[in-house]
């Protein structure tokens, strides 16, 4: 995917500053994300590069209403697009403070714990950046709060529930941000990055998946060669010769 970079370019015009704390951030990110891979050696990509294809991904779905965007909301979107799997890889440590706060039982073994993970992964990002926000530059304790929701908004999240994500949050005096809006970008951003170059070997792990609904929907997306934005539809080129995965895209 060619990458067009064009919600970096504008925060880098509007406010310098916060251009400055992302770009910090996606050096300290690279380490962070890639640890995902102690859990799925063969899992689809969670680096930084599937963070840069979400991105691009909201480029295209924004389009021209970017000037309506504030530099506050290009910030949190950036941030939440870097951050928002980085409970992919927490630390044993942290997995057991965090599984304790969410309240789901031990894992009874590692492949258990990777799909406990896999479930939980947007609350576990969401409490990863609630312990170490300020070890990374966050403008104040509100931008922290505002990434941590677009974070979890991006699976298993209600974003019509305004008391969670308020049209209007504000992160600095007279300056608010769009929660809903910002985590539904990335939550579709997300669910449109699935085609088969994120799962170089995942066929090799497919039977390890806990459900016959998991193995399935993988074989999916296997099966996607390329995912394409219209002005008025998104068009998914797909092959595959198992019919029960033909039939799963019939729209």
């Amino acid at each position: 995917m060619e990458q067009d970079y064009g919600i970096e370019r504008r925060l880098a015009r509007c406010a310098p500053e916060l251009h400055s704390r992302y770009r910090d951030c996606v050096v300290i990110s690279q380490k962070m994300l890639s640890r995902y891979e102690n859990y799925f050696p063969d899992f689809t990509d969670h680096t930084v590069l599937h963070s840069l294809d979400i991105l691009e991904l909201c480029n295209q779905l924004i389009g021209s209403q970017i000037e309506k965007l504030t530099a506050e909301d290009l910030y949190v979107l950036l941030m939440g697009a870097l951050f928002h799997d980085v409970g992919m890889g927490v630390s044993a440590s942290d997995f057991e403070q965090f599984r304790e706060v969410l309240g789901f039982p031990e894992p009874a073994d590692d492949n258990a714990r990777a799909w406990a993970v896999r479930d939980h992964h947007q609350e576990l990002s969401g409490l990863y950046l609630e312990k170490y926000w300020r070890l990374l530059d966050f403008p104040n304790e509100a931008y922290a709060k505002a990434v941590i929701q677009v974070c979890r908004g991006h699976r298993k999240t209600d974003l019509l529930d305004e008391k969670n994500y308020p049209p209007r949050f504000e992160v600095e005096p007279g300056k608010t941000v769009s929660l809903p809006y910002l985590a539904a970008l990335l939550c579709l951003a997300d669910e449109l990055d699935i085609s088969a170059e994120r799962n170089v070997s995942f066929l090799y792990d497919v039977e390890k998946m806990p459900s016959a609904r998991d193995r399935r929907e993988f074989r999916k997306h296997m099966a996607i060669r390329r995912v394409e934005l219209t002005p008025d539809r998104v068009v998914v080129h797909a092959w595959t010769e198992d019919p029960e995965i033909r039939g799963g895209y019939k729209m």
